[in-house]
């Protein structure tokens, strides 16, 4: 058994065994991210008020609501006999190494934990807001904001070797997610010299979770995902009562009692004082009840496939390790639970293949998929344990997924997804590289750095419409219009261009229409998913396009803002506000990041809807979400990675943000290993 680490610090785990793989990659991982791990754990386990204090108690009533743990328990009992064993023993890796210790099912609450509001519940949350908010109008309200009108930012694409310079495929991607420091993702190659169990692997992996999930390259077979954006979740209007010590919830069949239990929250008040906070956790024949309550104006409950299931399908993670062929790889997905992603495979066999994975719930035969309204618990509910067997697959010689309506079929699993401007752009910018000669790995990493803002057409067209401007709107008209469209880091004219378009917003949001829509009615935790203008900003194009929406003239609107952008000083350049700002702990739960732990602050080119989709806040700011990892999977062996900081957690490290120049340039760095085509097994 070794542990040895490349030129970027990052970890090559040795050993004659699987699970003597596991324990090692465990020690690996605690020995460079210990903090991490304590605040993973912590996460997971609705305990981060303990450290953080008040700031951190929203997210640990959450975490206990939703039965994060209670999850994690019958998902390791759902496992089979061979993968619990190899959770145990990564666990044990870990607990060589930290403190305070993991039990056997830590690392499946903190994978469940990494992907609790990475669905689309909150999205539902939010409409239902507007429904109650904007009065009569707003169910145009909700049309105009829902067609694909979800945020996104993943990449991933896969090209057959028939376009290939080395004549096999490449899987090539960039997940993205909020940037943390240190970053979700570690980088990690697995190398189990077992002579009958042999595999050499190397991928990324959420720190607290063994093996290799989302992104490996197993020598002879690659694969990347992004999030597929289905339907899965179903949030639930709860009519409860309390009745002495027991809580009522009336359903279909009349009231009948609720599971419930209270838990004590420990919340630091100073450096050695504590303060007991109780969190009543309920649990109706529909799910949690997440957010309020019986002594509340409301009570919602979550419905999500792993509740339902009791599983998050992680046996998954032995046969994507041991995978020799696309087959394979598809086979071992074939019992993925959450989140339902689309996978990208390619092997050097030739076969190329974009597939959904994951469990999407049947809805009513007949029904429409639920649009807006939460569905009411005196109604038949929606959400059945029947699953869609028929999940959208399809092969090519070149497959683009970034978070869209891929093909036809994606109506089986959802209805709202990213909208097409970055697959667009990416299947343009692959067509041109074909056409100038064969693909490689350099070329490909190229596009995942592509800064076109196509998404803006439609306010540049807008623009070229407005007549009659005084002379500083008309010179900026004139400048914008002959533009490159590119939001370069050094760009003036690409600060100009976010300028106009968040003045832009700010006109659209005054619309009386949407009087008190742009709150959280849930805190600060949900706050997010209910930004009024990031809403408008990704609904742009089609608020431009309609005619007097929310009883706003669009011709108006943008001739306000080059007109006010046209009065005011010069912007620098755009990347002087659009920097890279990797959060801590501490910054994501809204305190100060304790001395010496923050990380560079580089600056950033890409805007939301470019393929290199850096989210800006408010449109104009720093960027906190983005690419949170990219990597270039090519079978001939010149594989390409990259992470936004480095390999350690240690902030006294040198690997722990030796990469993130390189990252924020959007550049890639060469893999060491795995074997090429599967040799030297």
């Amino acid at each position: 058994m070794t542990i040895t680490r490349d030129a970027w610090g990052i970890p090559h785990v040795q050993a004659g065994s699987v699970l003597e793989l596991a324990r090692e990659q465990g020690r690996a991982t605690a020995e460079d991210r210990p903090w991490q791990l304590e605040v993973e754990r912590r996460r997971a386990s609705g305990t981060c008020a303990e450290v953080f204090g008040p700031a951190a108690l929203e997210w640990d009533l959450l975490a206990r609501r939703a039965l994060i743990v209670d999850t994690a328990r019958r998902a390791y009992a759902a496992l089979s006999e061979e993968s619990a064993a190899f959770f145990s023993a990564y666990v044990d890796g870990l607990n060589e190494v930290l403190s305070r210790k993991w039990e056997v099912w830590t690392p499946l609450a903190v994978f469940a934990t990494q992907h609790l509001l990475f669905s689309t519940f909150p999205s539902k949350l939010w409409r239902d807001h507007v429904l109650d908010t904007a009065g009569p109008e707003a169910a145009e309200c909700i049309d105009l904001f829902r067609t694909e009108g979800l945020p996104g930012g993943s990449n991933a694409f896969a090209v057959s070797g028939t376009l290939t310079e080395s004549g096999l495929p490449i899987v090539v991607g960039d997940p993205h997610r909020v940037i943390e420091a240190p970053g979700c993702y570690a980088q990690v190659r697995l190398v189990c010299t077992d002579p009958d169990d042999a595999f050499d692997v190397s991928g990324l992996t959420f720190v607290g979770v063994p093996g290799i999930q989302h992104f490996g390259h197993a020598g002879s077979v690659a694969w990347g995902i992004t999030n597929a954006v289905a339907d899965t979740d179903d949030v639930y209007d709860e009519d409860l009562v309390r009745r002495g010590d027991a809580v009522l919830a009336r359903g279909t069949a009349g009231w009948a009692p609720v599971a419930r239990r209270v838990e004590l929250v420990r919340v630091r008040t100073g450096d050695e004082t504590f303060e007991a906070h109780e969190v009543e956790v309920l649990v109706t024949d529909r799910g949690p009840v997440i957010l309020g309550g019986p002594d509340a104006d409301v009570a919602v409950s979550l419905r999500t496939p792993p509740s339902v299931l009791g599983d998050l399908g992680l046996d998954a993670i032995l046969p994507l390790l041991r995978s020799r062929t696309a087959a394979d790889v598809t086979a071992a997905f074939d019992g993925w639970v959450a989140p339902v992603n689309n996978l990208m495979v390619a092997d050097t066999t030739g076969h190329v293949e974009h597939r959904v994975v994951g469990r999407v719930p049947e809805r009513a035969t007949g029904a429409p998929r639920p649009r807006n309204r939460r569905t009411s618990t005196k109604k038949p509910a929606h959400f059945v344990p029947t699953w869609v067997t028929d999940l959208p697959s399809t092969t090519g010689s070149i497959l683009v997924s970034a978070n869209d309506r891929a093909t036809p079929e994606f109506a089986r699993i959802g209805d709202d997804f990213a909208r097409p401007f970055r697959a667009d752009r990416i299947r343009e910018r692959l067509t041109q590289l074909a056409a100038s000669g064969p693909l490689t790995p350099e070329a490909l990493a190229s596009v995942l750095a592509d800064v076109k803002q196509t998404a803006g057409a439609a306010l540049l067209d807008t623009i070229a419409q407005l007549v009659d401007l005084d002379g500083p709107a008309d010179a900026l008209r004139t400048r914008l219009l002959g533009w490159d469209r590119e939001m370069a880091s050094d760009s003036v004219d690409a600060a100009l261009f976010a300028a106009v378009r968040a003045a832009a917003v700010d006109g659209f949001a005054a619309a009386p229409v949407l009087d008190g829509v742009d709150s959280s009615p849930y805190g600060d935790l949900f706050a997010p998913w209910f930004d009024l203008r990031g809403r408008i900003r990704l609904a742009l194009p089609s608020l431009l396009l309609a005619d007097k929406p929310l009883g706003v003239d669009p011709l108006q609107v943008v001739a306000a803002a080059l007109d006010q952008v046209a009065h005011q000083p010069e912007p620098s350049a755009w990347g002087t506000r659009h920097v890279a700002v990797p959060l801590t702990p501490h910054e994501q739960f809204g305190l100060a990041a304790p001395a010496g732990s923050a990380a560079p602050m580089p600056y950033l080119a890409g805007d939301e809807d470019c393929v290199l989709a850096t989210r800006a806040l408010g449109g104009i700011g720093p960027c906190v979400h983005g690419p949170v990892a990219r990597f270039v999977w090519d079978l001939a062996g010149d594989s390409r990675w990259v992470v936004p900081l480095g390999a350690s957690g240690n902030p006294v490290s040198p690997h722990h943000h030796d990469q993130q120049q390189t990252w924020a340039a959007g550049g890639t760095l060469p893999l060491t290993g795995p074997a090429p085509r599967g040799e030297d097994r």
